[in-house]
């Protein structure tokens, strides 16, 4: 048996979906658990309208959905597949695909900070970078930049990023940024929209670690400019760390922040 998670983007859990079926031997089980929070009834109904043999059970609030594979396979696999490769999103300009970080949007959040920020040059870096947005932008409008280093943990955003830069001063690279990272030159400046979930679950020690990183590696008078939703309580680990903390922006639901090191 193969199982499965699916996860709060709809296109994602369908690309999984299709991945174990290319990957699954005939007449073997894939087993997906979908949250009703996160659409377990809909996607339910979607499998078993296209999927022989689908079946389901109602379990712990969640659908347990198992399908059988067979020898023919249904022609939406070959559509989902499509949710698991980079494609250019019309919308926004970029290259991204389903499971990455308002993958087919530009975050209202990640605008807010690029709008706010200033003229900025050194060395920086994006921590969390995501397919790219704000590395792009600032980088295209900052000719004083000697490096910018785009980093993220998630491989599939870095390939949207070499697709989506290209700037020989870019500098991406795989790396959790809860972590002291190796083998970087002090930073002049940082920018982060940090992550807040884990998963499906809300997980608010993930921005403070990013802050605490940033401390680490900026230089002395260097600056982060970070992005957050409102009630997200980094100010603490901020005034820790920073010796000057500055609330620029309070709109939206976002607040920005400008903290000194």
């Amino acid at each position: 048996m193969i199982t499965l998670q699916g996860t709060k983007q709809k296109e994602e859990t369908l690309g999984l979906i299709a991945q174990a079926w290319t990957k699954a031997k005939v007449g073997q089980e894939i087993q997906i658990t979908q949250p009703n929070e996160l659409g377990g009834k809909s996607l339910e109904k979607l499998l078993v309208l296209n999927i022989p043999q689908a079946s389901s059970e109602s379990r712990n609030k969640s659908r347990i959905i198992t399908l059988i594979k067979t020898s023919n396979t249904p022609p939406v696999i070959d559509k989902w597949l499509k949710h698991t490769e980079l494609r250019l999103v019309e919308e926004t300009g970029f290259y991204s695909m389903p499971g990455l970080f308002g993958w087919n949007k530009i975050d209202v959040g990640s605008q807010m900070l690029l709008d706010n920020l200033p003229d900025l040059k050194g060395v920086g870096a994006d921590f969390g970078c995501g397919y790219g947005f704000l590395t792009k932008n600032i980088i295209s409008k900052n000719e004083k930049i000697k490096i910018m280093y785009c980093f993220d943990s998630d491989l599939r955003a870095l390939s949207a990023c070499k697709k989506n830069i290209k700037h020989n001063e870019v500098d991406i690279r795989h790396v959790d940024c809860t972590k002291a990272i190796p083998d970087i030159s002090p930073l002049d400046f940082v920018v982060m929209n940090p992550p807040f979930h884990y998963g499906a679950d809300e997980d608010k020690s993930l921005g403070q670690k990013f802050i605490e990183t940033a401390a680490h590696h900026l230089k002395k008078g260097g600056v982060l400019w970070l992005v957050a939703n409102k009630h997200l309580p980094y100010e603490k680990i901020l005034n820790e760390r920073f010796r000057l903390v500055s609330r620029l922006v309070d709109e939206k639901g976002f607040k920005i922040i400008k903290a000194l090191k």
